[in-house]
């Protein structure tokens, strides 16, 4: 009997714990997983939940950063609008409340975006955490007009303060204005070969040593191959301080994905009255 009732003691010990060894379900975590989906699901439809926006706490280390989270963060966005806003149109100013507002993803749903600078050494100007005023702009090609955004940094966060559409200045008179040069040259090819320095230099990363440059030059076939996406009706800017001269010599664009490592950049110069491409440079991650 003393046996019998040993080997029950036993046989029940086992089952509740396992032969002193937790029993690991397969299927354990991937039903957790689902089971904290269908919680967050339901949870969502509730009407009385409140959502905390979660600010990473980068956002507001460099304009870049800010930048990234305003255009791709609903949330985030309306929390740094400067509301009432003011927008221009002209002469005329509205002032747009926060529940008029709406989400504007501004270049972050397209595959690139570009800035425009005048001199190599104004694109320092990108990485300076200093900046406290920034202007972003869509420049609409055919109609020769801008929407510019203004951005202000206080108590060291970055808001949007007022939006603006106006014309785009033009050149001089007699004088080849670079818009209208771009808009040709994105839209002709024909047109597009017709202003490429001989040689055409490059630069890129050297694909047997990603810490080395190579310096070269392309041909025109090359460069149909190689070139960037270029942007045909409309280009963006954005203004970090850098001086704005309408009759420059010099034109730099970068063209630039939005936070996938593409980087590709054309600079042009003014010469013997006609602009050209002289150096394309393809430096992406």
């Amino acid at each position: 009997m003393k046996k019998v009732l040993l080997g029950c003691c036993v046989l029940i010990l086992a089952a509740s714990c396992g032969g002193g060894k937790k029993r690991n379900d397969p299927f354990e975590t991937l039903t957790k997983q689902i089971d904290s989906l269908t919680v967050v699901n339901d949870t969502l439809q509730g009407d009385s939940l409140v959502v905390e926006d979660v600010v990473p706490a980068t956002a507001d280390e460099s304009f870049a950063d800010f930048f990234y989270n305003f255009a791709s963060d609903e949330r985030f966005q309306r929390s740094r609008v400067k509301f009432p806003i003011s927008l221009y149109k002209g002469d005329r100013v509205e002032r747009m409340s926060k529940d008029e507002w709406v989400y504007d993803p501004l270049f972050s749903r397209d595959p690139v975006y570009t800035v425009l600078f005048d001199k190599e050494e104004d694109m320092e100007m990108e990485k300076d955490t200093a900046v406290h005023s920034v202007q972003v702009d869509w420049i609409y090609l055919k109609d020769r007009r801008v929407k510019r955004y203004y951005f202000e940094r206080v108590s060291d966060c970055w808001y949007l303060e007022a939006i603006n559409k106006e014309k785009l200045a033009s050149a001089s008179e007699g004088r080849e204005d670079f818009f209208d040069f771009y808009n040709h040259f994105a839209n002709d090819s024909v047109f597009q070969r017709e202003r490429l320095h001989d040689p055409l230099g490059f630069v890129t990363v050297d694909p047997e040593d990603e810490f080395q440059i190579l310096e070269t030059t392309l041909d025109e076939g090359q460069w149909f191959s190689f070139r960037p996406p270029l942007l045909k009706e409309r280009l963006t800017n954005v203004h970090y301080g850098q001086k704005e001269v309408v009759d420059t010599d010099r034109k730099i664009i970068e063209f630039k994905g939005f936070g996938n490592g593409f980087s590709n950049t054309l600079y042009f110069e003014y010469r013997n009255g006609k602009w050209m491409l002289m150096k394309f440079e393809d430096l992406s991650d």
